[in-house]
């Protein structure tokens, strides 16, 4: 279990299903996107956002550096395959299938499986999609050589139930890689804790966990650290874990644009060095063991 003061409100996996059915996943924090829903231009604005936020992890940006080359070895993934759990606008499960994967996603909502599948139409590409609650897939054991989720896990009434589901579905020297929310990082401690938490007076009635849940998306958003993602892990062997932060994050929210005005080249080294460090992502690896 997690420490105490990490315990969210209570929720269940149908209150999560209503908030992302509400607020499906397309990086539209402005309301920006005007496109009807599940159209071609809709698809590309999503995508746009979710990218450029993203360019850090490998990006079309640098030269001759495809999305996530950075955490994917995408050599790696033809032939595999590959369960992604939580498939948001089907952003993920269209790379992989392009890269020649054998792609099954899955997402908890209606909504999200619909528009991954009419991706999936349009793209004209082969990938699987299946409306299904994490906590509980509908797969046999040993059958996929990769499970990817990004930003899903933390966001279940029960992580750790997803965990042991994966590691049923994966096959020995099966990767599990995925994203979750860093709780050591600038973003929860000093936006949380001191801009919401102090200065609006958020810590006198709730805890600093359910402060961060107050601007954070999703009915639940956990929030882990290196040593509890280990032990949620603890049946993988390999685990690793790099912090990540997206692209326009500022490491400190005021000190960060000043210092940007007033010595450029100071305030890139800033934030990359804090942001090493003290992202906002935790992003993990881990094998499932090979039979004894």
């Amino acid at each position: 279990m997690l420490a105490s003061d990490q315990q969210p409100s209570p929720t269940s996996q149908k209150a999560n299903a209503a908030w992302w059915s509400a607020n499906p996943m397309t990086y539209d924090w402005e309301g920006r996107i005007k496109a009807a829903e599940g159209t071609p231009e809709f698809f590309q604005l999503s995508d746009r956002r979710a990218l450029l936020a993203h360019r850090p992890f490998g990006h079309p940006a640098f030269p001759n550096e495809p999305p996530y080359a950075r955490l994917i070895r995408w050599d790696e993934v033809k032939n595999q395959r590959v369960l992604e759990v939580g498939c948001g606008m089907g952003l993920h499960a269209s790379l992989f299938a392009k890269a020649g994967a054998q792609m099954v996603t899955t997402d908890l909502t209606r909504r999200a499986t619909h528009l991954a599948h009419r991706r999936i139409q349009l793209e004209n590409i082969r990938a699987d999609v299946v409306q299904s609650d994490g906590e509980h897939l509908p797969f046999k054991n040993e059958l996929f050589d990769r499970v990817w989720s990004w930003g899903v896990i933390h966001h279940s009434a029960n992580t750790e139930a997803i965990v042991r589901e994966v590691f049923r579905v994966l096959k020995p020297g099966g990767l599990f890689q995925g994203m979750v929310y860093h709780r050591h990082s600038t973003r929860y401690w000093l936006i949380g804790g001191i801009q919401h938490g102090l200065l609006q007076g958020k810590l006198l009635r709730m805890s600093l966990a359910q402060v961060n849940q107050t601007f954070t998306d999703g009915a639940i958003a956990r929030h882990y650290t290196h040593r509890e993602i280990r032990k949620l892990l603890h049946g993988f062997t390999g685990i690793r874990c790099r912090i990540l932060q997206e692209a326009g994050s500022d490491a400190f929210p005021k000190l960060s644009p000043t210092l940007r005005r007033l010595h450029p080249p100071w305030a890139a080294r800033l934030d990359e060095w804090i942001n090493a460090r003290f992202g906002w992502f935790l992003f993990f690896e881990a094998v499932r063991p090979e039979a004894a």
